[in-house]
């Protein structure tokens, strides 16, 4: 099934989560947007963004509104924040059904490192074990 990982980050923790989904699915490449865009049909399109000031980044926004509905069958959602709100995510996966494609009901967040000082540590071995098992999750459910 082709899968691709595309993701948003400003400072680094979506990027880790990223590389987390495609290892495990042994993708070879992940890609920020813009300006990636699948070349070919997708059946599974990892998105993943940063929360920033409880919103995801503009630039993901707009990526979503380029969307080809022809290029990309199914969605997963995931992302990274500083503090606890997750409408982000929920604002994304209804961008991308408000586009008419498929988005799965589960996502992913974690708290990533914020600043200096808060979450230092963030997303962390347990984070990106919990985005594996995320993403074989997805995975498996389409493949079946």
């Amino acid at each position: 099934m082709k899968t691709w990982v595309l993701y948003y980050s400003r400072g680094g923790n979506t990027k880790k989560i990223a590389e987390a989904i495609a290892e495990e699915l042994e993708i070879l490449k992940t890609e920020q947007v813009p300006p990636a865009y699948p070349p070919e049909n997708v059946q599974l399109l990892f998105l993943g963004t940063g929360v920033y000031a409880g919103k995801p980044d503009p630039k993901m926004i707009e990526f979503i509104r380029t969307l080809n509905t022809d290029r990309v069958k199914n969605v997963a959602v995931f992302g990274t924040r500083g503090g606890n709100d997750t409408r982000a995510i929920e604002t994304v996966k209804s961008l991308i059904k408000e586009k008419g494609i498929n988005v799965i009901d589960e996502t992913f967040s974690c708290q990533g490192k914020y600043f200096i000082f808060f979450n230092r540590k963030k997303p962390d071995a347990e984070d990106l074990k919990a985005a594996k098992a995320f993403a074989r999750k997805i995975y498996d459910s389409l493949k079946a």
